[in-house]
Formats: C-alpha cells, sequence, structure tokens
C-alpha cells in the first residue's frame, strides 16, 4: 500500500510547490484546485482501503439481516440510469422479484455501485453495443446479480489479476480510478459468503467486446 501510494502522495507534493510558484492569480488557482482533485482522490483511496479492513476482518458481519436484493437492485440501476445517458449509453434491468438474502445493505449497495460504475467508464469508450444490463436472477447455487457491459472487456487471462488491489491493466491507467474496486466487492461477496466471477458478455462469442461481473449470493433460508 505505502509503495502505490507513494507516486500520488508526491505528485500533490509536486503540484503544492508549482502553485507556490505561480505568480498569476488564475494559474494559481487552477493549481490549487488540482491539488484538492488529487487530495480528494487519496481520500476516496483510504476510504476504500478502510472498508476493505472492516470487511476482511469481520467487524461488521454482526450489520447483517434479511435484505431485498430485488429492490436494492432497481434502486441502484435507476440512480445511475441518468449517468448512463449522460455517458451516451442505455441501461436496462432485467430484476426477478423479491429475491431476498441475509447481508448489509449498504456494503451490497456500495458493490453495485463500484460494478455500475465501472461498467458506464469502460462501455462509454468502447466500440461495442452502447448497453449497460443489470440482471438478478435466481440461478443454479444461489441468487445471481450480474452487472454487463459491451466494454473493451478484460483478456481471460487478466481476470483474477484485476480482482488484486491496486491492479490497474495499462489500458484503465489513464482513466481516474483506485484500482480497489473489485477488491472491495470481493471481500463484500467473502463477508456474505458468495463468490464474484469475471465471464465474457457474449457467451457465443468470448472474443467480443464486454465484461460481465456476477455476484453470487446464496439464497435466503425460509
Amino acid at each position: 500500500i505505502a509503495h502505490d501510494l507513494k507516486t500520488p502522495l508526491t505528485r500533490l507534493r509536486n503540484k503544492a510547490a508549482d502553485a507556490l510558484d505561480e505568480k498569476d492569480g488564475d494559474e494559481r488557482r487552477v493549481a490549487l484546485e488540482g491539488i484538492i482533485a488529487e487530495s480528494d482522490q487519496l481520500i476516496r483511496t483510504f476510504n476504500a482501503l478502510l472498508m476493505i479492513s472492516r470487511v476482511e476482518a469481520g467487524s461488521i458481519a454482526a450489520e447483517m439481516s434479511e435484505i431485498d436484493l430485488s429492490a436494492i437492485s432497481a434502486e441502484s440501476s435507476e440512480l445511475y440510469e441518468p449517468v448512463a445517458e449522460e455517458a451516451g449509453l442505455r441501461l436496462e434491468a432485467a430484476i426477478e422479484p423479491g429475491l431476498k438474502i441475509k447481508g448489509n445493505r449498504e456494503l451490497i449497495g456500495q458493490a453495485m455501485f463500484n460494478l455500475l460504475d465501472n461498467a458506464i467508464k469502460y462501455a462509454a469508450e468502447g466500440e461495442g453495443k452502447r448497453l449497460v444490463r443489470v440482471v438478478l436472477e435466481r440461478g443454479a447455487g444461489g441468487v445471481r446479480l450480474s452487472v454487463c457491459d459491451h466494454g473493451p472487456g478484460v483478456p481471460t487471462d487478466k481476470r483474477e489479476e484485476v480482482i488484486k488491489r491496486f491492479v490497474r491493466l495499462d489500458a484503465s491507467r489513464s482513466k481516474p480510478g483506485t484500482g480497489l474496486g473489485l477488491s472491495l466487492v470481493e471481500a463484500v461477496m467473502e463477508l456474505h459468503g458468495g463468490s464474484l466471477a469475471l465471464s465474457a458478455t457474449d457467451a457465443d462469442d468470448p472474443a467480443a467486446p464486454g465484461l460481465t461481473v456476477t455476484m453470487v449470493f446464496p439464497a435466503a433460508r425460509p
């Protein structure tokens, strides 16, 4: 973690030094705005790390109860629909009603936001369909919640790697992000006794653009 945060902290320090040297008021303001943006990104990184630590330590396992995953999925999709439209995408949701699990609403909501944010960010610059889909259904092994996009996707041999902390593929390094989004989702799934899977969006053509990330939750017992 120290190694991965050294670069942004050094960049922040250099920007502050440059701002001191600016004579023009407008240029100094622009420099300070850049410093604030850089600081906000670092704060988001530390917040994500703290949340992952809490999840992995099990300190919030006691805060789990029966929740309506169908309602959470619908609300998250509705919230991100205008974000997708702004990016020139269409967001569709196919949600089976009444699916309940035992879980933490806040953490599952955060995991959904991470997946939707990633899907929209990468699909917006992809050459595939201008579509992001959220699918919730009861399937083999439990309740399956998937976020599908038609962006550049992730090569098969890199899918396990991108879940690791701070790992970002070369094509992603120019985009904003912490490299912690999927790490948090995986930690959330482990806490819930579920699993996380990455696959091609088009099962008939795995080489086609697109990535589907699926969270599989154990179904709540009657």
